[in-house]
């Protein structure tokens, strides 16, 4: 186990290298594009990925994680995996360019039509990656997808870019976000070992699907749920407040990768490995939630106190009416660092039929908490999105404890006094941006609320949860010790 916890540790390190390399270059990218964008180009683009987003889940889904969770494999297992995938994600480009004309027609807006063509190109080219990334997961061996996702972000924010400056509006997202589906591909391809052979296996896929059959369906109902938002605000409030949730979204979406992906990247291969010792599963989901939370309190609720002033600095004032979703959603950011690594847990236990079932139950809630909520505005739509995931996380909890038979309750001592530490954080960095001087530049306010921030939350938790910092350290010293 030791030697599993030294290539854990350095699969982690790698996808930090990857996670946070990517989204400083994504955040300079949108930065760029929301100063050249308005909140409608942003609504039509989010939406023209509604479909093929979710189309796409049956060829980037399933398949890839049956082949790292199946204790023993052979390499026909592999090379039929990507064949099938490979004409499956054509097949699906082909229906979604074909059924373009409906989702436009069901939003209302004609537009629609030719992007939702150009983004259905991005399913064939996941398709294609997908198989060879996998085997790389399996390995543990994370170097090349910094290489790959940098690349990709890099080329395809250059280009979204060029384009926003030359005035193509919501064509610029686009087609930023098919050149970086291309490049990714081709970095993986290019790049990676493995090489697929012509040779085909309907039996070898079909032992695969019986575990990749249950998570397909519960990975393209999540990703249902994670679109549902932007369905709903499209068809009652317009690509307006789609805009502005995408923008919402993004602060959130860049933070939890950033604090909390290079945690769960490895949760599923780790726990896979060590699936029938649940000693060491708990002592796995113990310190994963721990450090999550030390490191994702303060991320979430320091930008939720900077919010009002960091929001239109960064992204120009015609974003302002963005900053109570920001805060709001930022709170959902907290919900993650528990039910994220949840989640991976039971699917690399192999319940990957049980995450279908919670999805379903999230959607019901959903559809009639958040479709109620849009007749008020988005900011009660964004609360309602709050309280879904917040409800669902005690029934995650006691399933890890049931099938996993660990404690999961142990690691969880530690939020009350994180939440201490945050909030006091949270008073402190406020009282900052209300009594500075109304001439203060925005970005020195900025600034200073992070470094006073800071201060106070290194200092609080140094308090309130030394022995528990003190454990973590002993943690990651003991992977990384030789066998």
């Amino acid at each position: 186990m030791k030697a599993t916890g030294r290539e854990i540790i350095n699969g982690a390190a790698w996808v930090a290298v990857e996670t946070w390399g990517r989204h400083l270059a994504l955040f300079a990218v949108f930065v760029i594009l929301a100063r050249h964008l308005s909140p409608e180009a942003f609504g039509l683009a989010a939406l023209a990925m509604v479909m093929p987003t979710i189309v796409a889940v049956p060829v980037t889904r399933g398949i890839p994680e049956a082949l790292i969770q199946r204790p023993n494999i052979e390499s026909i297992h592999f090379d039929s995996a990507f064949w099938l995938l490979a004409v499956s994600g054509s097949v699906l480009s082909v229906l979604v360019w074909a059924f373009a004309g409906v989702v436009a027609a069901a939003f209302g807006e004609p537009v629609l039509k030719d992007l939702v063509r150009w983004t259905s190109v991005v399913i064939v080219l996941q398709a294609l990656a997908a198989v060879p990334a996998a085997i790389l997961k399996r390995q543990l061996h994370f170097r090349l997808f910094a290489l790959r996702t940098l690349a990709g972000t890099v080329v395809g924010g250059t280009i979204g870019i060029s384009m926003a400056i030359a005035g193509h509006g919501m064509w610029s997202l686009v087609w930023m976000q098919v050149a970086k589906a291309a490049v990714e591909t081709a970095v993986i391809l290019l790049a990676s070992a493995w090489r697929p052979r012509l040779r085909y296996s309907h039996a070898r896929c079909r032992e695969l699907f019986g575990f990749a059959g249950p998570l397909i369906g519960q990975s393209l109902w999540t990703f249902v749920n994670e679109e549902m938002p932007k369905v709903i605000l499209g068809s009652f409030l317009g690509p307006y407040a789609v805009g502005v949730y995408a923008l919402a979204r993004r602060p959130l979406d860049l933070l939890t990768e950033a604090f909390l992906g290079p945690l769960t990247a490895v949760t599923m291969p780790a726990v896979a490995r060590v699936q029938s010792e649940p000693a060491k599963i708990d002592a796995f989901f113990n310190s994963s939630i721990r450090v999550a939370a030390i490191a994702g309190f303060p991320a979430f609720l320091g930008f939720a106190a900077i919010a009002p002033v960091a929001v239109p600095f960064i992204f120009g004032p015609q974003w302002v009416s963005g900053v109570v979703a920001v805060q709001i959603l930022m709170l959902l950011g907290l919900q993650r660092t528990i039910d994220s690594i949840c989640a991976l847990t039971l699917l690399a236990l192999g319940h990957s039929g049980l995450i279908l079932k919670l999805n379903i139950s999230y959607t019901v809630l959903a559809v009639i908490l958040l479709t109620a909520a849009v007749q008020v505005d988005l900011e009660t739509t964004m609360a309602a999105l709050l309280a879904c995931n917040v409800l669902l996380l005690p029934v995650f909890l006691f399933l890890v404890h049931h099938i996993a038979h660990i404690d999961v309750l142990k690691p969880l001592t530690i939020l009350p006094r994180l939440a201490v530490a945050g909030l006091l954080m949270f008073a402190v960095v406020t009282a900052w941006l209300v009594v500075a001087p109304e001439s203060t530049p925005q970005g020195f306010l900025i600034a200073g609320g992070i470094i006073v921030g800071a201060a106070v939350y290194v200092a609080a938790v140094i308090v309130l949860v030394r022995p528990d910092l003190l454990n973590a350290r002993d943690m990651l010293l003991r992977l990384r010790r030789p066998a």
